[in-house]
């Protein structure tokens, strides 16, 4: 998904355009004319406010109004830039030269009406001003009186970077959450979708249920909606949630692993059927869906929510991509009832100084024979990974074809995969990274755990035999990929192919099919080009594309088979990617082979999700993949919606048994209930899709729920995303990177994006 700890990490989560075709073109700005001053004269001022959409002129009168103005200086003169805090949100101002180098700037404040304030005198390398934490969405040029032009893109290109794809429909399937970040199906269960939602709860949406109907549980008290009407089924048949018992249940007694305290005090979680009581389900309501109606049942299948950290405390706005972030069923969840679960938990004891949080991934069984609930007493803990930072946390957790268990890891947060809790590595250039190193951490990698095993020292976990670096001392055993920055949503096709969706920093956002023991390049590159630490607002003009040879054998840095910029001229294509799914239903057609996915969003201060599709080609890897053999970008419209976008944060997809996909979002952040769940259906058999009437940035000092509203994801991720979720949203969904990243979505760039990096 789409950062605090250092603010400029949220670099890649801004944005602010919507148009559907994006040709580079010449930026333009409006000129103020202060030329012809003597440097004798008092110091001129110019004075703008700063919020995450674009620096706002305020005056002289030249610029008032203008987003972004270009600032014409005299060389020699003395100026004074004093800017207004307006979202509340973490900005600067910073003096570029031509080669995007920092000369001054001011501090990075978060106070909402703070006001800063930059002296300096006007010299010839000064090209452009920004805000470190948001560097696109927050430029403007510097133009010195006597020079040519202001403007720094002129060039224009013919290739589109995003083309017109197919229109599709949307239906709402659940509504009332706040975050969700995961669609999950168990095995064999054609009626029950499960629903990740990042505050800490997994929520069951009954799908062909009848209102008013039994719902199995042990008092026999029926669930109804608010209404207390009954909806009727094609096949008249009620639906009820057992299922036939002499299930196994597994317990928590398997040697060396450590179970959460919160449950050992007696913390519990009841349906309110079990004391006798009558429930409803006026949550989400009922909407329609295959077979029949849907509903959100009241009651969560699992809540960690007292086990975790306070999600959305990461930042003053309510981003955050940190949460209950994945979940996976085991393929014979209906023989043992077991299920794998991601999600932030507080730091331990042995949690280095100054770090977030701690990554945990545990196993759960369900209460009993017939897998309606998940039992919070039964957690089994198989790692704990601590996180320096709040975003870049990945999430997704799945089983492949192969029967294992695969963990995507984000690199740890903060900008540039540097800073507090990363590490050195064989590239100096760039000075280390956790995603290049694999012998010291688990972070910016993807795992692959046996979990129907044991490790060798009594782990809750097998290490697979093709593991790469299985009986080596080149990696970690458990690693299967590296090189990856906030690893925002992942997922198998038919084929087996793994495709993983990556958040990136600055400039560029990636989709890689990832193989055994492959490297896929960050922080050396980000997507397609190189990255430089020293300047990461600018593609970097050389770099390796393999490690060296005594670094696991000169491996080549594999290149992703989509790839897009943030940015291109003053548009804004996205900023925080969202791994989805190849479509593989019947339903829509058009869809038919192509890997749907999405942005968290265009700008992190509004909702502005996109959905895309990639025809799927062959995969070949190579490190050296040109701009030309990556896979077309199409954007889907959205039939229904006035402007045929979505008009929500895109935190995650999901994926059924038939293999129809459904998109996950949110209007806010991480509190409220603007959570949506949709199906992806035919454009005519679609719903009107307005914009949320509690989106973020819909009021002006209250939100949705009546409080104050501070604002703002890669996490840089968006990384969100991201990401949002990323999340989802990831760098769209970093907070103060991605604060997108998405998405998870970094939301960082960093979700998460949201979070940002980042979900």
């Amino acid at each position: 998904m789409v950062s605090g700890e250092d603010a400029r990490r949220e670099r890649d989560l801004d944005g602010s355009s919507r148009r559907l075709f994006l040709k580079t073109a010449a930026a333009t700005g409006v000129v103020a004319g202060l030329g012809g001053i003597s440097a004798a004269q008092e110091a001129q001022e110019f004075e703008l406010g700063g919020e995450t959409s674009g620096w706002v002129g305020q005056s002289p009168s030249e610029i008032e109004g203008e987003t972004n103005p270009t600032l014409e200086l005299e060389e020699g003169q003395s100026y004074v830039v004093t800017w207004e805090n307006i979202d509340g949100l973490p900005h600067d101002f910073v003096l570029l030269d031509s080669e995007g180098q920092e000369l001054e700037g001011t501090e990075i404040t978060d106070g909402e009406g703070e006001t800063l304030t930059l002296e300096f005198e006007a010299t010839a390398e000064m090209a452009e001003y920004y805000c470190s934490v948001h560097p696109n969405s927050m430029r403007g040029d510097i133009q010195l009186a006597g020079a040519e032009g202001g403007d720094q893109q002129t060039e224009e290109t013919e290739r589109d970077v995003v083309t017109e794809g197919p229109t599709i429909g949307l239906e709402q399937i659940a509504s009332g959450l706040t975050s969700p970040v995961g669609f999950e199906v168990a095995p064999d269960q054609e009626d029950r979708y499960y629903v990740v939602d990042q505050p800490g709860q997994i929520r069951v949406l009954e799908a062909g249920a009848e209102t008013g109907t039994e719902t199995g549980a042990e008092s026999g008290n029926e669930t109804k909606t608010e209404n207390e009407t009954e909806t009727c089924i094609e096949d008249g048949n009620e639906t009820k949630t057992d299922t036939e018992a002499g299930n196994e249940t597994k317990t928590d007694t398997e040697a060396g692993n450590e179970t959460k305290t919160d449950t050992e005090a007696g913390n519990e979680t009841k349906t309110d059927t079990e004391a006798g009581n009558e429930t409803t389900t006026g949550t989400g309501g009922d909407a329609d869906t295959a077979g029949g109606t849907a509903e959100l049942q009241e009651e969560p299948f699992l809540d960690l929510t007292d086990r975790m950290v306070d999600v959305g405390e990461a930042t003053d706005a309510g981003f955050d991509e940190r949460g209950l972030l994945g979940l996976a069923f085991h393929p014979d969840f209906q023989e043992n009832g077991r299920f794998f679960v991601r999600y932030s938990a507080p730091p331990t004891d042995d949690t280095p100084e100054d770090y977030d949080h701690t990554a945990v991934l545990s196993e759960f069984t369900t209460d009993g024979d017939d897998h309606a609930m998940g039992d919070p007493d039964s957690e089994e803990v198989l790692l704990e990974v601590p996180e320096p930072q709040f975003n870049h946390n990945a999430g997704a957790v799945l089983f492949g074809p192969d029967g294992y268990l695969y963990v995507p890891l984000g690199d740890g947060g903060d900008a540039d995969d540097t800073g507090l809790g990363h590490v050195e590595d064989w590239y100096g250039e760039n000075d280390g990274g956790n995603a290049q190193n694999t012998t010291e951490n688990f972070l910016g990698s993807i795992l692959r755990l046996d979990v129907d095993a044991e490790g060798e020292n009594g782990e809750p976990y097998g290490i697979p035999d093709d593991n790469p670096f299985v009986d080596s001392d080149e990696g970690l055993g458990e690693y299967y990929a590296w090189g990856l920055r906030n690893p925002w949503r992942a997922s198998f096709d038919s084929e087996g192919r793994f495709f993983v969706a990556d958040v990136g920093q600055n400039l560029f956002e990636e989709v890689n099919i990832v193989e055994n023991g492959g490297n896929y390049g960050w922080n050396v590159k980000e997507g397609i080009e190189c990255f430089s630490t020293d300047n990461p607002n600018e593609p970097g003009e050389d770099c390796p594309n393999s490690t060296p040879d005594d670094v696991r054998g000169g491996e080549e840095l594999l290149d992703p088979v989509i790839h897009y910029p943030h940015q291109v001229g003053d548009e804004t294509i996205g900023i925080s990617i969202t791994g989805g799914y190849v479509y593989e239903g019947d339903t829509v057609s058009e869809l038919q082979d192509m890997y749907v996915y999405g942005d968290w969003s265009n700008a992190f201060e509004t909702p502005g999700g996109r959905l895309f599709a990639s025809p799927v080609e062959e995969y070949e890897p190579t490190a050296d993949r040109s701009a030309e053999d990556l896979w077309e970008i199409q954007e889907l419209s959205v039939g229904g919606s006035e402007n045929g976008e979505i008009n929500r944060f895109v935190l995650a997809f999901g994926r059924d048994h038939d293999g129809e996909l459904y998109v996950l979002t949110t209007a806010r952040y991480t509190e409220g209930e603007t959570g949506e769940v949709y199906r992806i259906v035919p454009e005519g058999d679609g719903e009107e899709i307005e914009e949320h009437e509690d989106a973020v940035g819909t009021e002006d000092e209250t939100g949705a729920d009546g409080e104050a509203e501070d604002g703002e994801a890669e996490d840089e991720e968006a990384e969100t995303g991201d990401e949002a979720t990323e999340e989802g949203g990831e760098e769209a969904a970093e907070t103060e990177e991605e604060e997108a990243n998405a998405t998870g979505n970094e939301t960082e760039s960093e979700t998460e994006n949201a979070t940002a990096d980042d979900e």
